[in-house]
């Protein structure tokens, strides 16, 4: 008998997710098909347990370049043998930015799309792509992604985070408290949570990747409400008009919301006016932002993974 594998069992149950979502999963068969044409050049980067590059290939693809650096690959591999489509699947185990592929693709799909939509490193894996393994006139799936924020009133999803401002058996946990207000949060926003209303807040089409992911966005409160953080997520549009968004309420069980604490929650008086500004790094991990009326303030800077956060600026 083997040993107990954590990680396998992690690993199985991320996949799973992702494609027990019917939304999801159809909605990316939906925009391959629509997509792919006879005898194209297929890459997918991020391809997981190969489930889009098997989509690719019953498309017409002659060859899909299947780019996975986990060991889920190896699933992969299988999947496509039993499925009969391991001679125009070629799966490639590594880092897409380390690989390469013997001839220019057509069509490049990837389904790294984080949460808030950009936090999977989406637009350095297309910006990469587009210079060593793209035609000219490729098509990318998705072709267009957008981040949508709000500022939410959210008391359940902040009462553990408020927590480590308290002494602890008389001890001071503060630093945690830093932390924790630094740092993305997961959660499920009901649309009940909406203090202001959702806005894009930045987004690309890949036409012209970014340097930087920046934007503000003022309106009027659409409700007295205590206000917590802001509230993003994602909206894409996957091929000709096609979109899939994990906005509140979600349709897309394997993608939850993001959550940006603020440090002192606020009342916010329906009607009256709100700003709140996000930056991200083009890959994802680090994160900043403000919130406040009239002038920003409480002012946060913070990454997806805590092995070291900033400081809050005052």
């Amino acid at each position: 008998m083997s040993g107990y594998d954590g990680s396998a069992v992690d690993t199985f149950d991320f996949h799973h997710s992702m494609l027990a979502d019917e939304v999801r999963t159809s909605s990316f068969l939906k925009a391959i098909v629509g997509t792919v044409n006879s005898g194209d050049v297929v890459v997918d980067i991020g391809s997981g347990t190969g489930v889009l590059s098997l989509f690719a290939a019953r498309a017409g693809a002659s060859r899909v370049y299947s780019i996975e650096r986990e060991p889920v690959i190896a699933i992969a591999r299988e999947i496509a043998e039993r499925n009969g489509l391991t001679e125009s699947i070629v799966f490639i185990e590594g880092s897409s930015l380390d690989v390469e592929i013997p001839e220019p693709a057509d069509v490049l799909i990837t389904e790294t799309i984080g949460n808030t939509g950009f936090d999977e490193g989406i637009i350095t894996w297309v910006a990469d792509a587009k210079k060593r393994f793209l035609k000219s006139d490729a098509a990318i799936i998705p072709e267009q992604l957008d981040t949508v924020a709000s500022l939410v009133s959210v008391p359940r999803d902040y009462e553990p985070i408020e927590r480590w401002s308290e002494p602890l058996m008389s001890l001071d946990f503060t630093p945690l408290s830093r932390i924790v207000h630094n740092n993305v949060q997961w959660t499920d926003l009901s649309p009940a949570a909406i203090a202001t209303p959702p806005a894009v807040v930045f987004g690309t089409d890949f036409s012209d990747v970014p340097a930087s992911l920046h934007g503000r966005v003022c309106s009027d409160a659409l409700k007295d409400a205590v206000v917590h953080g802001i509230g993003v997520w994602f909206r894409s549009i996957l091929s000709n008009g096609l979109t899939i968004t994990n906005s509140p309420p979600n349709a897309l069980p394997s993608w939850a919301h993001g959550f940006l604490p603020l440090a002192e929650p606020f009342e916010a008086r329906r009607g009256e006016p709100v700003c709140f500004e996000i930056c991200s790094s083009t890959g994802g991990a680090e994160w900043k932002w403000s919130v406040g009326s009239g002038q920003l303030q409480s002012t946060h800077e913070g990454r997806l993974e805590v092995h070291e956060t900033m400081e809050r600026l005052d």
